[in-house]
């Protein structure tokens, strides 16, 4: 479509649809060709429409429009201070959980069927633990590719209130192999037993709290693994 009718589309005045449309071909959110139609990228196309596998815009919209955007007016204070918000008091509101959660939910169960696809061997496991597991995207995905596996999913309470309800969409098998234990992963102690898991699953969780914190939340995960288990860790990784 061209400026013109995508003014009519959209009921947008001209001159500030043609400052947006310009700013997204500039950071190749969409191509305009020569006689002035607006496509969308390639890029576009696989993560921001709805309908395509790929759809990743829940995260971009909630997550990050509504909620990560409006705290960075603290940014200078947190860097020059060190001192942050820990996701345990932003989550005990009920409504920040169940936005930022289900705004997650669909780019990791991308990820974790990307992981079982290509990066990971699963077979000859009956026990994960799922540290941090969010909507439990990952158990969901990673159960339903290996008979037998249950999954115990360590998350803050009112995030574990609203991964039971996007369990409740799921199969029913793996509906009886996945769990929610409430649980801030910072405590000094997991409510799991020790050397109870052949796989601990840690995603996105080591950026995410205190440096301090790090060293007793690895040890926590390796006291319970069993012998021989799998330590599983998904994060960013920066230079």
């Amino acid at each position: 479509l061209d400026a013109t009718s995508l003014r009519a589309r959209c009921g947008c005045d001209a001159p500030r649809l043609q400052t947006l449309l310009t700013s997204l071909v500039a950071v190749k959110c969409l191509r305009r060709s020569a006689d002035g139609v607006y496509t969308l990228s390639p890029n576009t196309a696989q993560y921001m429409v709805s309908t395509s596998r790929h759809f990743y815009g829940d995260y971009l919209q909630y997550q990050i429009g509504r909620q990560f955007y409006q705290r960075m007016g603290a940014l200078p204070e947190v860097m020059t201070t060190g001192k942050a918000p820990s996701y345990a008091s932003w989550f005990s509101d009920p409504e920040v959980a169940k936005t930022y959660t289900q705004a997650q939910h669909n780019g990791s169960v991308a990820t974790a069927k990307y992981l079982v696809k290509k990066k990971l061997q699963l077979g000859g496991i009956s026990d994960m633990l799922d540290v941090g597991g969010g909507s439990g995207a990952f158990s969901y995905v990673f159960v339903g590719a290996t008979p037998g596996l249950k999954s115990t999913v360590l998350e803050l309470p009112e995030v574990c209130r609203t991964g039971e309800g996007i369990k409740a969409q799921q199969t029913d098998d793996v509906q009886t192999r996945v769990k929610f234990v409430e649980l801030d992963a910072t405590s000094p102690a997991w409510p799991v037993d020790d050397a109870a898991f052949d796989v601990v699953l840690m995603s996105y969780i080591s950026g995410s709290v205190p440096e301090p914190v790090i060293g007793a939340l690895y040890a926590n995960a390796f006291k319970a693994l069993r012998p021989k288990g799998r330590l599983l860790v998904h994060d960013f990784m920066v230079n």
